[in-house]
């Protein structure tokens, strides 16, 4: 159950995705979730959320790679770090810009996609390391 959970999120988000590049190339702006910028800019507390996710990210993946440069990592694994890193940026400029209580359900979003990720992905690398 929780993996078709999992594939149904992934399917959700990678179309989200595929309809903000769209909407980039013929020039609308759109973000998450599927919000039209009325005056072509995105929010700057969301900038800020995904700028601090992607430092986030790389410091989490470059220390990784310092410390355990052997161990492999799948790509649900990847999209899991990402998240994480975007609830926990955007909890933290959100609390800092004072935003709308509102605006925190993006926030809940990811969170609540981040664990079901998580959770998804520890049994699925148990296995493949069984089998070797």
């Amino acid at each position: 159950m929780r993996h078709l959970l999992t594939k149904i999120l992934i399917v959700f988000l990678t179309i989200i995705g595929i309809v903000i590049l769209v909407g980039e190339i013929i020039n609308v702006h759109i973000y998450f979730p599927l919000s039209v910028s009325e005056n072509n800019k995105i929010p700057y507390h969301r900038m800020q959320s995904v700028r601090l996710a992607t430092i986030i990210s790389f410091v989490y993946f470059g220390i990784r790679y310092l410390v355990w440069n052997t161990v492999k990592m799948y790509p649900i694994q990847f999209l899991n770090i990402i998240l994480k890193s975007l609830a926990v940026s955007s909890l933290f400029v959100y609390y800092t810009f004072q935003m709308e209580l509102r605006e925190y359900w993006f926030v809940l979003f990811f969170f609540v996609v981040a664990i079901i990720l998580h959770l998804s992905s520890r049994p699925e690398i148990k296995k493949i390391f069984k089998h070797k």
